[in-house]
């Protein structure tokens, strides 16, 4: 857990872990530098599974994970923020995936969020293919939802990079797809913390540079030349950020199926999972531009990824892009 001026939180979120039915675990504590009431509130617990590193300055969150890494003992390590909550089944349920799923390196959660606004509940996809291939888009994983075999981050290629702040999460879940198997439980068992003080709130723009550098490398390894205009689609689609024109719809269409017809020479990655990956999209570029009405609709008809999606979404584009028309 690592802790950064979270007095607001930590208490709750320590209480989670000490709260949890499997207790055979050490939870190590990484205070890095705070100048708020957290390292009190830390100590002010006397369970024995704690232990409390101080870090005299503060180093930054991935120098802190990769600390947590060369510190940590057991078997399996797992990940909690600070202004996040684990449901009290989490490590339970999680340790027990993975004595029964060895081909399994690593697992994370459903999640449902917490904060000042309606809470939401995501739900990440569970098929470690599908996985490995939504990563060329974004992150389907989050970290305080994490547990993965030690063994998998031995070695300092195997840790956190200091180049990708503040999504050196995603850089290293990307990196590790490669060498295991990686799913999410199809259990609500973390709660995430939506706030304006959180790291990516606070550095949007550097963590868009992050991704971006995250997603250019998969393109590169998958051999996909791409031009600007290419790039800025890609960006967007993959940060569910989709413009409801005409032009958006048209270009997203045949940068979607640029990825397919590269993929199907290169088999980067598996399929039918990729081709679905690039479906999905495809109906949410698409749900976006329903304003235009039977325009969207035309399109998303004529493109054969449409042929990968479900039936009920054919219908649900068609509806809405129906009810666009003047008059109805």
């Amino acid at each position: 857990m690592p802790v950064y001026n979270a007095e607001n939180y930590v208490k709750d979120a320590i209480e989670s872990i000490l709260n949890q039915t499997f207790t055979d675990f050490e939870l190590l504590i990484i205070n890095d530098g705070s100048t708020d009431n957290s390292k009190t509130i830390i100590e002010s617990f006397s369970d024995s599974r704690i232990r409390l590193l101080n870090n005299e300055e503060n180093t930054g969150l991935a120098k802190v994970r990769n600390r947590g890494i060369d510190e940590a003992k057991g078997e399996y390590v797992a990940w909690l923020d600070a202004d996040d909550i684990s449901h009290p089944l989490r490590l339970k349920k999680q340790v027990r995936f993975l004595d029964e799923h060895p081909e399994i390196g690593f697992c994370g959660t459903w999640v449902k969020t917490l904060g000042p606004k309606i809470s939401h509940k995501w739900r990440y996809p569970t098929n470690p293919d599908f996985i490995r291939c939504r990563m060329l888009f974004d992150n389907p994983l989050a970290t305080s939802s994490i547990m993965i075999r030690r063994k998998l981050l031995v070695g300092d290629t195997q840790h956190f990079d200091l180049n990708y702040p503040p999504a050196e999460d995603y850089d290293l879940w990307e990196r590790l797809s490669y060498l295991c198997r990686v799913t999410n439980i199809p259990k609500f068992l973390t709660k995430y913390r939506l706030h304006e003080n959180q790291t990516s709130a606070k550095n949007a723009l550097k963590q868009m540079e992050s991704v971006w550098n995250i997603h250019k490398r998969q393109l590169e390894q998958m051999n996909v030349i791409y031009g600007d205009e290419e790039k800025q689609i890609h960006e967007k689609i993959g940060a569910w950020k989709f413009d409801a024109s005409t032009d958006f719809v048209v270009l997203a269409n045949s940068w979607l199926l640029k990825l397919k017809n590269v993929n199907d020479q290169t088999y980067f990655y598996p399929e039918p999972q990729f081709t679905r990956v690039l479906a999905e999209r495809w109906f949410f570029v698409c749900r976006a531009a329903s304003v235009l009405g039977l325009t969207t609709w035309s399109i998303y008809w004529e493109s054969p990824l449409r042929k990968h999606n479900e039936y009920y979404k054919h219908l649900y584009i068609f509806a809405k892009c129906l009810i666009r028309l003047p008059g109805l």
